[in-house]
């Protein structure tokens, strides 16, 4: 399944990359693809994963990342 996320906080090209090894790191995630310019995240898994697992895996990349969930992405 895939599922589409607006992230905030992100400023260069570093942050892009830091939000997705964070997000492709948590339990379920199969693949992930973070735009900049849109700040956004499209993120496909194996099964339905917590929004506030993909909170913590920023939190925990320590940055000042937000992620809020948008419509489901096709």
């Amino acid at each position: 399944m895939k599922r589409r996320y607006q992230i905030e906080g992100m400023t260069c090209d570093g942050c892009r990359g830091h939000v997705e090894e964070a997000l492709f790191n948590v339990a379920g995630v199969a693949d992930v693809a973070v735009n900049l310019k849109n700040a956004e995240a499209t993120v496909e898994s194996q099964f339905e994963v917590p929004l506030e697992n993909l909170q913590k895996a920023l939190e925990n990349k320590g940055g000042q990342y937000k992620i809020q969930a948008m419509n489901k992405a096709n």
